[in-house]
């Protein structure tokens, strides 16, 4: 039996089509509480109320067949079923009502092995390693944390951070082997991410602020999103 987690995911769905999550991150994540959040997206010039008249029947069995397929994998599952405007922003307010740790981002996955971290500095640097922590403890998933130096950062800075991350899993209890560490000192961060996301499985990235909103305006962890294919977990940044 696996161990588990106290890590809550929300994992969003869009409910008007016949969207499921693939197998291998659902396997990995057998004993994780799960927020699974059924969004039925509303044309902008349409009554929210009127779409959930005509569909909440269709669209509530389809997200109850994803939970149960979840609770057979060994989940812990809360349904959410909104017909809303901004599913980004029904994705902000689900994932702080109930207190989720990460938000994960679908992407087609058989198997998961190796799990690609990009560190960008401390920023939400404790909340994404505790994350980690939890995923490999539930899992036999190598890591690799990945930091690319910019203006901000020289390759010294960046290695210390690596390593830094590297002895606080290892202290955790997480077997040493499991780790590794990638330093890039040149190019785009972004690019970085995108380019090493094709060698692993699944990613882990950090809000860099408190909003899931806030990170659709061009930040680095969402232009790596956006150019992916695979599975991204977004942990949270919280208020200070």
């Amino acid at each position: 039996m696996r161990a588990s987690t106290d890590s809550t995911i929300l994992i969003p769905i869009d409910v008007s089509g016949p969207e499921t999550p693939p197998n291998g991150i659902m396997r990995l994540l057998g004993s994780v509480n799960t927020v699974l959040l059924g969004y039925y997206p509303v044309p902008s010039q349409t009554a929210p109320a009127q779409i959930k008249n005509d569909n909440e029947s269709e669209a509530a069995q389809r997200l109850e067949s994803i939970s149960e397929t979840l609770t057979d994998e060994g989940h812990n599952v809360t349904d959410v079923l909104v017909f809303t405007h901004d599913h980004q922003d029904a994705i902000d307010r689900i994932a702080d009502e109930y207190d989720c740790d990460a938000v994960l981002s679908l992407g087609d996955v058989d198997t998961v092995e190796r799990i690609l971290v990009p560190l960008r500095g401390k920023t939400n640097l404790n909340r994404i390693l505790s994350f980690v922590e939890d995923l490999m403890r539930i899992s036999d998933t190598s890591v690799t944390l990945f930091h690319s130096a910019d203006d901000d950062t020289n390759g010294h800075t960046g290695d210390s951070l690596l390593d830094d991350a590297i002895n606080r899993l290892s202290t955790s209890g997480i077997d040493r082997d499991r780790i590794d560490k990638r330093l890039s000192e040149g190019g785009s961060p972004s690019s970085g991410i995108v380019e090493l996301a094709a060698d692993f499985d699944v990613l882990v990235l950090g809000e860099t602020e408190p909003s899931l909103r806030e990170r659709i305006l061009g930040t680095i962890p969402t232009r790596a999103i956006e150019n992916t294919d695979k599975p991204v977990f977004v942990v949270r940044k919280t208020e200070e």
